[in-house]
């Protein structure tokens, strides 16, 4: 059970940050149909912000949900570094 108390935290993060990316990503149609039109013209991260910009609310939204769910993603393999090192004795 001491176990569960030290990855309940990263879970819950894991989670969040996963349904932050399906609502980002479910946000961003309009990038895969510039996408489906022109591969090659929409492969740069430049045209990415030309669609999320040009599809207004939607688009920065999606955005900001994908940047939440990096942190979220970020802060649970953080914690989860932290917590199972200090559980095998790692960090003292």
């Amino acid at each position: 059970m001491r176990i569960w108390s030290l990855l309940e935290g990263p879970v819950i993060n894991l989670f969040m940050g996963s349904v932050l990316a399906y609502a980002a990503f479910s946000l961003l149609g309009e990038y895969r149909k510039r996408f489906m039109a022109n591969p090659k013209a929409a492969m740069s991260a430049e045209v990415l912000m030309l669609a999320i910009t040009s599809s207004g609310g939607p688009g920065y939204l999606a955005a900001f949900l994908l940047a939440g769910s990096v942190l979220c993603f970020l802060l649970a393999a953080f914690t989860l570094l932290f917590n199972l090192s200090s559980y095998f004795g790692v960090l003292h």
